[in-house]
């Protein structure tokens, strides 16, 4: 599973930062994105913006603004006029050594603003010095041209040194027609297809995965309909197809972004039917030839104060597997027994067989059971793989841009209905991966784990004997809990002793058994419904200074206050400083029309 992240980048600019604009052209080459046209809802634009990748800002292009002191590029000569729709294609040049230094972005066609047909132009700005040098020529075009195109698309065929124009609408009729420019003798030429040939359309996407020589086009505007279909032609045969596509396709739409990124291709945005703007992101695989799906996440979720990002309750906690008893039954009506899970091989021969029967593999523990997070079916398999995108990212748009630079996608502009845009997001499509603290913390481990010592010999300092029979406890665990247990181990009485055997005298094995559970797991056990039962645990909670404990006993006894036994709750209530339960008690005296106190029950009242 993927996980990619939108972000906004910083858009800090020295003078005045770009227009709000659609229908433009972005470029990346040398470590700046090249911004050119665009309409703003009032003129079409023919200003060269330049994007620092990384000073993360727009920096000046023209004269006025280098005359006030910005820091800037210069361009030199004469730029194309004001357009929009047309497309800006990089070309590099040079040998091996000096490929990445020089370049070329062609600006071809697009719509003038003014005549009956779009423009059929072409325009260079050449880019050399690692960017440091831009000019703008206008070139001999030779061959025979495609003629106006707007609303097209081209991409750079490396190997073969040309730009493979798919044409759009010529401002009276869509086309399909492919053409092919030669970026270093300007040649033009007619490329002649077989297979399966796409239909005529306009304002579709393209994009050239590099890693097969395949040029992709979908989508688009045919004069009746939005389109969603997938064609793809080898370069290197000229053979069209129409492949079948798995996953769910994207909703038929035009004025989109398709982008070529790590063998993907990456679709943004759109017009759907009724100029419905779209806002997602849809993602071809080309070796599963399939979109994935796309998944948004949440925010990520970070660590608390604890270092832990799990919500435990101690008061709801219970432990991994059913019971506990370790030889010993209680008689209340369902038993819990909290398995040991089996060690294994490597543990057992590193400390031998004696003392396996008495410790665990923690972790397997921890995993097993209640904590045991269910695994998928083996037989399950994802049809698709699943990208999980995190971050807030663009919102609705179409006429926007979509430039890859290294791993990461850059969105810039667009329009939704009346709204220009000219904000700025990045996809990052191999984001470096977050260090999280997943693992609990060590407050968490005591809680989880300190059930399975309940009643156990394991590391037991002290036994206690009631109704003879033995209960194993741990003084520290108990001195935690308990003020009067630390004060029966700390000062210098026999109970103190080391692996002391303490009798518990006029007290009931379940009872104490029920105490005990209590400091170990920090809940009631659920099966105290007997009026003694819980009466039992409510005098020993308030022998052995256990608050939390008896405020829920007093939870538990108020449903058995009644006529017939109010009195002697009452009586408890004052024996065990039971203050809450107490006046509930009291309450119910003063509220029962004509009460009569009953005699209390005796201690096997039921």
């Amino acid at each position: 599973m993927d996980t990619m992240r939108w972000s906004e980048p910083s858009r800090s600019h020295e003078d005045g930062g770009p227009p709000t604009i659609k229908n433009h052209s972005v470029t990346y080459f040398g470590g700046y994105l090249y911004c050119f046209g665009g309409y703003d809802g009032r003129r079409n634009h023919m200003t060269l913006l330049l994007y620092s990748i990384k000073d993360q800002a727009w920096i000046p292009t023209t004269q006025s603004q280098l005359q006030h002191g910005l820091r800037g590029i210069l361009v030199d000569g004469t730029p194309p006029p004001g357009r929009n729709g047309h497309t800006a294609t990089l070309a590099t040049y040079g040998d091996d050594a000096t490929s990445n230094t020089h370049g070329r972005i062609i600006i071809i066609g697009g719509w003038l603003g003014a005549g009956p047909l779009a423009a059929s132009d072409v325009h260079v700005l050449e880019v050399s010095g690692g960017g440091t040098t831009l000019r703008w020529y206008q070139p001999h075009m030779q061959g025979c041209p495609p003629g106006p195109c707007n609303m097209h698309s081209a991409d750079f065929v490396s190997n073969r040194r040309e730009v493979y124009v798919f044409r759009g609408g010529n401002g009276r009729e869509y086309l399909n027609d492919l053409h092919a420019l030669n970026v270093d003798t300007y040649e033009w030429r007619r490329v002649e297809t077989t297979g399966c040939l796409p239909q005529q359309r306009a304002n579709h996407s393209s994009a050239l995965l590099e890693t097969t020589n395949e040029l992709f086009i979908f989508g688009g505007w045919n004069g009746r309909e939005r389109l969603n279909d997938i064609h793809i032609l080898d370069t290197e045969t000229s053979n069209w197809t129409c492949p079948h596509v798995g996953g769910v396709l994207p909703h038929p739409r035009a004025g989109m972004t398709l982008t070529a990124l790590r063998g993907r291709l990456f679709l943004f945005g759109g017009s759907g039917t009724s100029s419905k703007c779209f806002q997602d992101l849809q993602i071809l695989d080309r070796k599963e030839m399939s979109w994935l799906d796309v998944e948004q996440s949440e925010s990520i979720s970070t660590s608390n104060g604890n270092g832990n990002g799990n919500n435990m309750n101690m008061g709801n906690l219970k432990c991994a597997g059913d019971n506990i008893t370790h030889g010993h039954s209680r008689n209340y009506h369902h038993h819990h027994d909290y398995r040991e899970d089996e060690m294994s091989y490597n543990t057992m021969s590193a400390i031998g067989s004696t003392t396996t029967s008495r410790l665990m593999d923690w972790r397997s523990r921890d995993t097993s059971h209640a904590y045991h997070t269910t695994l998928p079916n083996p037989n399950d398999e994802e049809s698709v793989p699943t990208i999980i995108v995190q971050g807030d990212g663009p919102g609705r748009r179409a006429g926007h841009t979509a430039t890859a630079v290294n791993r990461r996608l850059y969105i810039f502009g667009g329009s939704c209905g009346s709204e220009y845009l000219n904000d700025f997001f990045l996809l990052d499509t191999d984001p470096p991966p977050n260090a999280m603290v997943t693992e609990p913390a060590s407050v968490h481990l005591f809680e989880r784990r300190l059930c399975h010592f309940l009643n156990t010999e394991d590391f037991s300092d002290v036994t206690f004997v009631v109704e003879g029979q033995r209960v194993y406890g741990h003084k520290l665990v108990l001195s935690i809990v308990s003020d009067c247990f630390r004060a029966m181990f700390t000062t210098g009485f026999r109970e103190s002793e080391a692996n002391a055997e303490i009798l518990i005298p006029d007290v009931s094995y379940n009872a104490f058994l029920a105490m005990m559970e209590y400091i170990y797991t920090g809940r009631v056990p659920a099966e105290l419904v007997e009026l003694h039962h819980i009466t039992d645990l409510l005098e020993l909670s308030d022998q052995f200074f256990l608050d939390n404990l008896k405020q829920n006993c007093e939870l538990l006894l108020q449903p058995h206050v009644s006529f017939d036994t109010v009195e002697y709750l009452r009586q408890v209530a004052q024996k065990t400083n039971a203050s809450q339960l107490l006046s509930i008690c009291e309450h119910y005296v003063r509220n029962e029309d004509n009460a009569v106190v009953a005699v209390p029950p005796d201690r096997n009242h039921s």
